[in-house]
């Protein structure tokens, strides 16, 4: 008798509760987290990337400073106006790809709080429209992070659709670039903060230089 019960006990344990069961609906499967987290790991690969592009461009940036520096106290007005032209087009550059990084940082974040199968599509969508819009900003000048953005934005595309034939939940298109543009927005103000803070002003310091000039 007492092995009967201690085997029918077994049995319950080894069963699911129904507290676990209620718990695990609307759950992301296993093999979705991995699906999720291998992108995750390919988005921060490719912002490492971003960044160390960035500090070769910041070297390149300090050097060139220093040279309109060196231009300005010789009073060479001209070669230093086109050293700053030069230097603005670097800028540039460095303004697209620290946009980028801080954009996929915040899409790294985001994907890092999907624990509800809804949120697959809520945070997903948005994910997937932000990669796209990088890597149109990338191919220029940046056409292997461009590739492997496309590459993760289809993934992300792929996995959204997936869900939302198994769940149901409605994919809106709408509110998902709304939220995608929000995104690039706060990365493009934080990117301008960033670049002002750190890096400084050409233009003032060759008007300066230019004033000067004329005066003397």
């Amino acid at each position: 008798m007492v092995d009967r019960f201690v085997d029918r006990w077994k049995e319950k344990e080894k069963k699911p509760s129904l507290i676990s069961t209620i718990k695990g609906i609307g759950k992301p499967s296993r093999g979705l987290k991995r699906q999720i987290n291998s992108v995750i790991q390919r988005i921060e690969a490719q912002k490492h990337k971003l960044d160390n592009a960035m500090n070769r461009f910041e070297k390149r940036d300090a050097v060139l400073f220093k040279r309109i520096v060196k231009a300005l106290s010789k009073r060479d007005i001209m070669r230093a106006n086109v050293l700053a032209d030069e230097l603005a087009e670097i800028r540039k550059v460095e303004k697209i790809l620290m946009h980028a990084a801080l954009a996929l940082e915040s899409v790294s974040l985001r994907l890092n709080t999907v624990s509800e199968l809804g949120d697959v599509v809520t945070v997903l969508a948005p994910a997937a429209s932000v990669l796209n819009n990088l890597r149109s900003g990338m191919a220029g000048i940046f056409p292997e992070a461009g590739s492997e953005l496309e590459n993760i934005g289809s993934l992300l595309t792929e996995i959204v659709t997936s869900t939302n034939q198994t769940t149901g939940t409605p994919i809106n298109t709408g509110t998902a670039n709304a939220q995608a543009e929000k995104i690039l927005e706060e990365a493009d103000l934080v990117a301008e903060q960033k670049l002002k803070e750190q890096l400084p002003e050409v233009a003032t310091v060759v008007s300066v230089a230019e004033k000067t000039s004329a005066e003397t």
